[in-house]
């Protein structure tokens, strides 16, 4: 085997590995991505750090809606809990509409997003 080949394996294998490794479902971000076409989300914003503490793996906050991603679902109800109408708790993912912009968001637009997510964690 020729040294190109041999690197060509070790790269194959390492990205195999890796993709294994991590939460199985999609992200928060990955999240936001589906939710672009049903509406316009605007100014995407990683967020992360300021969630990191609550145990939040992934906060990405748009103008339309910010979308946590807990670790589980119980985390997410944990969170969500008392919180009212203002979020939507689905599976690990709590999407909040707590923003000044956010609450702009029409209902026809949060049902959508709330479809979206659930098509997403059954697939």
């Amino acid at each position: 085997m020729t040294q190109i080949g041999r690197i060509t394996l070790v790269v194959a294998t390492l990205a195999a590995l890796l993709a294994g490794c991590g939460s199985s479902g999609p992200t928060a971000q990955n999240v936001v991505d589906a939710l672009g076409p049903l509406f316009p989300v605007g100014n995407q914003r990683d967020n992360t750090g300021t969630c990191e503490p609550t145990g939040c793996e992934q906060l990405i906050t748009t103008d339309a809606v910010s979308v946590y991603q807990w670790p589980d679902e119980d985390a997410a109800v944990s969170f969500a809990t008392g919180l009212g109408d203002v979020v939507q708790q689905i599976g690990p993912f709590v999407l909040s509409y707590a923003g000044t912009e956010q609450q702009l968001t029409p209902r026809g637009a949060r049902a959508a997003f709330a479809a979206r997510v659930r098509t997403l964690l059954e697939g």
